[in-house]
């Protein structure tokens, strides 16, 4: 089994990892390409969920909270932080790009204890990972 996975050059999926097609047991993966305008719809019954917004701005409502403008970053390869948001089990989530951009939905399995809520760029610790062309 190998665990590459490739990203589609076009679309609005750009990969979809879960734990079923990795043979993982927990953590789920979801990137998605959204022009000005369009929606994606975040709903995981069982699992927890962190929407993080990989490039552009995006308006993120659920039922009892709503995010605006999230997101300052053009590329992934920028020297910032990115805007992130946490929603339990069960709660639903839609995502309005407000102009070209990129999230990545992470999700788990989870009881659900904390509320949703917005994870600011300067909450987020940094770490450098690997050595030489594999830093990042």
């Amino acid at each position: 089994m190998s665990l590459l996975v490739k990203a589609e050059r076009e679309g609005r999926t750009i990969a979809r990892v879960t734990p079923e097609s990795a043979c993982w047991r927990y953590v789920g993966f979801a990137a998605y390409r959204l022009g000005a305008s369009e929606v994606v719809h975040v709903f995981e019954p069982s699992r927890e969920v962190c929407i993080v917004v990989l490039a552009g701005a995006v308006d993120i409502e659920t039922p009892d909270a709503k995010w605006t403008s999230l997101g300052s970053r053009d590329s992934v390869f920028e020297d910032a932080a990115p805007y992130a948001v946490y929603l339990p089990p069960g709660v639903r989530a839609a995502v309005r790009a407000c102009r070209d951009a990129e999230i990545g939905v992470a999700s788990a399995p989870a009881k659900g204890k904390l509320p949703a809520r917005l994870i600011e760029p300067s909450s987020m610790k940094r770490s450098m990972r690997g050595k030489g062309l594999n830093t990042r």
